[in-house]
């Protein structure tokens, strides 16, 4: 139960902890926050989170309201209710989901597969989209690298999650189709292991100067309401 109660509280972003109070520890200080070695106020919120979800999942689903769900239905509403009362709409890698729903790798592939496909507009790519923006404005790249099959040049980012990847790579297609002059490379996973992506030098500019841009986007894509 601890490991997974681990993988529950390292896939929540650390922008949000700040909202990861439970009953235990109702006010949570920077101090603690900062305290990477000792998380459990952390693991507090994650459980007390999941009780109430448990609870809810039972009145609303299991006790004869919802009496033909499958089991793959069911663990998608699970996910939906992790991912926005626990994650804050951040989803996990596959090694994470694998490891909570009791999952192999590939299963748990086919499952974060299908949760995307329904929800990516309204509850992924807009969150994902913004915390985006924020890495690339706010932040330098750790290095400037070359594509390594073309002459594309561009920046090195840590990203949490391998997820963010992705977003990348749907806002390149925004972008085009917004700027069809503009020529730009795909962002990929640079190190699997350190979770370093690669950004085009073009992308990162239009992110950085371009607000009218940026202001169509989220309009476009609206945050999900909580």
């Amino acid at each position: 139960m601890h490991n997974v109660l681990g993988t529950f509280a390292n896939a929540i972003p650390r922008e949000c902890y700040s909202y990861c109070t439970s009953a235990k520890f109702a006010s949570i200080s920077k101090t603690m926050i900062g305290n990477e070695e000792d998380k459990a106020w952390l693991f507090d919120y994650v459980q007390e989170r999941l009780g109430k979800l448990a609870d809810f999942e039972y009145r609303e689903w299991i006790n004869g309201q919802q009496p033909f769900i499958t089991p793959r239905e069911l663990q998608l509403w699970r996910l939906r209710l992790y991912v926005q009362y626990i994650w804050y709409w951040n989803l996990p890698d596959d090694e994470d989901l694998a490891m909570i729903f009791n999952l192999t790798k590939r299963r748990a592939s086919n499952l974060a597969s299908d949760f995307v496909a329904r929800f990516r507009k309204t509850v992924i790519y807009p969150v994902a989209l913004r915390r985006l923006y924020a890495l690339i404005t706010k932040t330098e790249p750790l290095s400037r690298e070359t594509h390594p099959k073309g002459t594309a040049k561009g920046g090195i980012y840590k990203v949490p999650s391998a997820r963010l990847v992705n977003a990348a790579q749907y806002l390149v297609e925004d972008l085009r189709s917004q700027l069809p002059i503009k020529r730009m490379a795909n962002p990929y996973l640079w190190d699997k292991e350190q979770f370093l992506m690669w950004v085009d030098n073009v992308m990162i500019d239009v992110m950085k100067n371009n607000s009218r841009l940026r202001e169509l986007f989220y309009k476009m894509y609206r945050l999900p309401e909580s």
